[in-house]
């Protein structure tokens, strides 16, 4: 009779060099999630991927180098990443509620703290991705933002004034200032995201409402 191991093939040593980077860089991304970047070793990745050592030394030279591939994967889907406001032509309650529902929906993402954290606290590590995400993807963002903002004012369902002069960085203040107060409190802040969406929206609203 064949045995267990011949019923479920060890895919593993099938997949592609590209397939096997990713594999790391998933096992990277909860080491990271865990602790800070002198606490992980590669011992630790490679015993999250179910790899030895010499197999992530294979794809990365060293722990520098995973960390720097994750932060670049991270920029790019974030630069594949539309942004949270519709270009469907809404009301103004409509555009508020589809904007703070992909907002949120982001920031309630595991992934989104342990990258933004990661970020924040290491970087100096990688000061020219860090620089590239402001270029390219908070620059692409607010681009996006601003020419729907316009939009919407032209519709007469948006009322101008300094929010919609900057609206990216303003209108996720809240947000963000939740996200820094979470990780302070090591995930214990004083309003959950559930009511500061709430808040969120009715100062959207009383911002933007036309008089």
């Amino acid at each position: 009779m064949p045995t267990k191991k011949d019923d479920v093939p060890d895919k593993r040593r099938y997949l592609s060099s590209a397939a096997r980077k990713e594999e790391i860089l998933d096992a990277a991304l909860i080491e990271f999630s865990d602790r800070t970047y002198n606490a992980v070793s590669m011992e630790r990745i490679a015993e999250c991927a179910g790899l030895s050592k010499a197999g992530i030394y294979a794809h990365f030279k060293s722990k520098e180098e995973v960390f720097h591939a994750l932060l670049e994967r991270t920029t790019k889907q974030l630069c594949d990443f539309q942004g949270w406001l519709p270009d469907e032509d809404l009301t103004l309650p409509e555009l508020v509620d589809v904007y703070l529902d992909r907002l949120y929906r982001t920031f309630e993402c595991p992934t989104t703290m342990t990258i933004y954290r990661l970020l924040l606290a290491e970087s100096a590590r990688a000061p020219e991705l860090v620089q590239r995400w402001r270029d390219e993807v908070a620059r692409g963002l607010r681009e996006r933002a601003q020419t729907i903002i316009q939009r919407n004012i032209r519709r007469g369902i948006i009322r101008p004034g300094v929010l919609t002069e900057h609206f990216f960085p303003l209108a996720l203040a809240p947000a963000l200032l939740w996200l820094n107060s979470s990780m302070l409190s090591r995930g214990n802040p004083s309003i959950s995201l559930a009511q500061l969406r709430d808040a969120h929206r009715q100062l959207l609203l009383e911002l933007l409402q036309p008089r």
